[in-house]
């Protein structure tokens, strides 16, 4: 019994929430389509072989408005630390695209949260604008 009460604390211990608020906007460019936004949790996908056995999980996900602001938040157990990022999947130019914002260079703020402000695509990739 005592083995089981150690692994569930061992386990909640090593859960990482990560919340994060923003919203898309496509620029001056003719929308086509909603943008999908996914809160991911990279695993081995820089290792092919391993990535076969243990891909990136999704935390959360959600299509939104350009322009409106969303929240993502998921929790992810790991043994050593988590490497979120999001995957914005979109038609801002046309084509189909996908962009990667690296969550791993923003800060959380007191309550757990990162306020990434507005995340503006563009033919090269996208930038972050916080206010």
């Amino acid at each position: 019994m005592k083995f089981l009460i150690l692994s569930l604390l061992f386990v909640y211990g090593a859960a990482k929430t990560t919340r994060v608020r923003a919203s898309i906007h496509c620029g001056f460019a003719k929308k086509t389509g909603l943008p999908v936004v996914s809160l991911m949790e990279e695993d081995f996908s820089s290792v092919p072989i391993l990535n076969l056995f243990d891909s990136d999980d999704i935390l959360d996900e959600t299509t939104v408005e350009y322009g409106e602001h969303f929240t993502l938040d998921g929790s992810e157990i790991e043994i050593f630390s988590t490497e979120p990022y999001l995957l914005i999947k979109h038609r801002c130019f046309g084509d189909e695209r996908e962009d990667i914002v690296d969550l791993s260079e923003f800060e959380e703020d007191p309550m757990g949260i990162i306020h990434l402000g507005h995340i503006v695509l563009n033919h090269r990739g996208y930038k972050i604008n916080p206010h």
